[in-house]
């Protein structure tokens, strides 16, 4: 475990992802100098410098200036000049796990891990802690709109964090209380297989507090096998299980809001209201219900708390409203997430053309996934195919985008299908038949969201 009292000064490569740039904030809180690099500009890198924290945007040798510490994150490719670097240095070279673990020591930790939801369901249990007036520090995957940022700071014990599954790099984090939404085939770069991630995520399961809890996913047949390795409490939610400790029933959704009916341990406790589509979300606000109810929070605190949640940046935002037109951005970047996101849109707006820009994430899940990715988009009308956002990864040669656009024209031979590698000519042939748009959804976990908010800018200025 990394020892922060005597550490001056860190440098963060990768500084401008999610995870990253909550720490780096809350590194400056301790008064600790902070420097960072990243490969493109963006919101998070704007605060971080609104903070005082110098980023470069690149990575190069010179921008390890003398730290005491160099913290990476998984998104970069161990080859990188900096990492490179700092161990030739001697300087000493942690992942970001390591680092977040130790904001966890010594606190009253509850990790939200999970394939799918795990951000959502940090935000809202983050959120519900606040207006219970247990004043959280919460560390979360995204932007939290209640928050205006990924990190908040709290006087409590209280530690609230994503935990990330990807290189199995969760298991530094021990005796928390745990969140497990569900379990599926994913990142199998690393995990080769779903037998993996599940042994995976039951190593993880084993290290919680023994005076603690699970929450997990009673619907997910793969956590129905692994909540017993759970040391303390654990208890099941469900969108459907009879048996299972917290259950959601009689689900609505349209495109404003989801309701559902609350029960505990059989017993009715009232009705959710969410102004988030979307029965995942539904299984996100109960899983965070259910933690918050082990932690002594009356159920109706939760509910009321739930109620006023906004939402997280690119989980099925709307960011542009005009006429007909609606336009979403969405962080999905798993077959199963993105037919849940489709499903939401469609249940939201029933009789809408839907339009699909779909950015795959890292060229190994696409090939893994290809077939999966090409049935996922049924319920759209019409799909466009950006290139892959490689990420940490090195290109496949000759695999790309167009491939997978091959593929879901094979599986739907009817159904329009573009691939565009461009952003530039993305963009623009949006913009020549935006009148011919009802709903237009941007999907994907790298850049494609700089395409919807360049071409939202572009539709705004003609407006004005």
């Amino acid at each position: 475990m990394i020892d922060l009292g005597n550490i001056k000064k860190v440098h963060m490569i990768g500084i401008g992802g999610a995870g990253m740039s909550a720490l780096a904030h809350a590194l400056h809180d301790r008064s600790i100098q902070v420097t960072g690099s990243d490969t493109h500009d963006g919101e998070q890198v704007a605060k971080l410098r609104s903070l005082g924290i110098p980023v470069t945007i690149g990575h190069a040798d010179a921008n390890i200036d003398a730290p005491e510490l160099v913290v990476y994150t998984s998104a970069i490719n161990p080859h990188n000049a900096e990492l490179q670097t700092a161990r030739k240095l001697g300087i000493p070279v942690i992942h970001r796990s390591e680092l977040l673990a130790s904001f966890t020591t010594a606190k009253r930790a509850i990790a939200v891990a999970g394939t799918h939801g795990k951000t959502t369901t940090t935000a809202m249990l983050g959120k519900i802690l606040v207006d219970a007036d247990c004043d959280p520090t919460a560390l979360i995957g995204g932007k939290s709109l209640d928050f205006d940022d990924n990190y908040r700071l709290g006087a409590s014990e209280l530690v609230v964090f994503e935990a990330d599954e990807s290189d199995a790099s969760f298991h530094q984090y021990r005796s928390c209380s745990h969140i497990v939404t569900n379990v599926e085939a994913e990142h199998l770069d690393n995990h080769h297989d779903l037998a993996t991630v599940c042994q995976v995520f039951a190593d993880f399961i084993k290290l919680g507090d023994p005076n603690g809890f699970l929450i997990y996913g009673a619907d997910c047949p793969q956590l129905s096998s692994l909540f017993h390795h759970c040391p303390g409490i654990a208890r099941g939610f469900s969108l459907k299980d009879t048996d299972a400790y917290y259950r959601a029933t009689d689900i609505t959704i349209n495109h404003r809001s989801s309701t559902a009916r609350i029960h505990l341990a059989g017993r009715l406790q009232g009705t959710l209201t969410l102004s988030t589509p979307g029965r995942h979300n539904v299984a996100n606000a109960l899983a965070a219900l259910g933690m918050a109810h082990c932690l002594d929070i009356p159920v109706a605190t939760s509910l009321q708390s739930l109620a006023g949640f906004s939402g997280i940046a690119r989980r099925f935002q709307l960011i542009y409203s005009s006429g007909k037109l609606r336009i979403y951005d969405d962080y999905a970047h798993h077959p199963t997430e993105v037919r849940e996101t489709l499903d939401t849109a469609r249940a939201a707006y029933p009789d809408a053309h839907m339009t699909v820009v779909f950015q795959p994430h890292l060229p190994s899940r696409t090939r893994f996934f290809l077939d999966d990715f090409a049935h996922a988009f049924s319920k759209a009308d019409a799909v466009i195919v950006n290139s892959i956002y490689a990420a940490r990864e090195d290109p496949i040669p000759g695999f790309t985008g167009q491939q997978l656009a091959d593929r879901i024209s094979e599986c739907e031979p009817t159904k329009p299908v573009r691939y565009f590698p461009d952003q530039d000519v993305l963009r623009q042939y949006l913009l020549d038949r935006i009148a011919d748009e009802e709903l237009l959804i941007f999907i994907g976990a790298g850049d494609i969201n700089e395409v919807s908010r360049a071409l939202v800018a572009q539709l705004q200025a003609a407006k004005d």
